[in-house]
């Protein structure tokens, strides 16, 4: 990360409030970010379901809190083998395709070793990754009213989105959400507007996120489950 500090500076976690925008990424893309910004692009777990190229990013402490959670839920749902994932995506989306079988896919992953998998494979994410501070501005760099693409155009049944989305998520309505917004289509985020999250001088990811859960445990414990279990797994046990 040292080759970064000149390109890229720091914003201490003390620093977040409810308005701040963060996206965290590996450790592996700092060097080609302090040089050629965040790309927009589709990643590998959106391919069946994005249709333009854009930055994600959250809204907040909560933010940042709440779209773990929901990764954690995505983890625990989700084939191991990303071609079974990738096949069973496309497969929902198709009109005629028997709802009943994903259901019964999913309700096999729900056991206590996918959970630890689960939990295990975001630590594993997040210890390698930092988080990113992203100056941002509204109609330059994205519209609040943007369309969430999963929710307008995706046609999976309602009762599956909701099942992977945020606690407070209204997913008949189609604009994004403070847990999961993102850029303009194509749009680059040039390095001067990206700063590192740090607390101190530690910037891991999964040590930022232990933070966060901390400073607003009560609000984890009613409503993000499954990162309170995360948690508890990593730091109570």
């Amino acid at each position: 990360m040292q080759s970064c500090i000149s390109n890229l500076d720091y914003i201490d976690l003390d620093e977040i409030n409810n308005h701040i925008f963060l996206h965290y990424t590996s450790i592996d893309n700092l060097d080609s970010i302090c040089i050629n910004g965040l790309q927009p692009k589709i990643g590998k777990n959106s391919k069946v379901i994005e249709k333009t190229k854009k930055i994600f990013f959250t809204i907040g402490d909560r933010g940042a809190l709440v779209i773990m959670d929901s990764w954690l839920k995505w983890l625990v749902a989700k084939p191991i083998s990303n071609l079974i994932y990738y096949i069973g995506a496309f497969l929902l989306k198709v009109p005629f395709f028997p709802k009943i079988i994903h259901k019964i896919i999913m309700k096999m992953n729900q056991n206590k070793k996918k959970y630890k998998w689960s939990y295990k494979k975001l630590k594993e994410i997040l210890d390698q990754s930092v988080y990113l501070v992203l100056d941002l501005e509204e109609k330059i760099d994205f519209n609040y009213d943007d369309v969430d693409e999963v929710k307008k155009f995706s046609h999976y049944p309602s009762s599956f989105i909701e099942s992977l989305y945020a606690y407070d998520s209204n997913i008949l309505d189609e604009k994004m959400e403070y847990w999961n917004m993102h850029t303009l289509s194509n749009k680059v985020i040039e390095p001067n507007k990206i700063h590192i999250l740090r607390l101190k001088n530690q910037t891991k990811a999964s040590e930022i996120l232990k933070i966060l859960i901390e400073k607003n445990i009560e609000f984890v414990k009613e409503n993000c489950c499954l990162l309170y279990e995360y948690y508890k797994y990593h730091y109570l046990n």
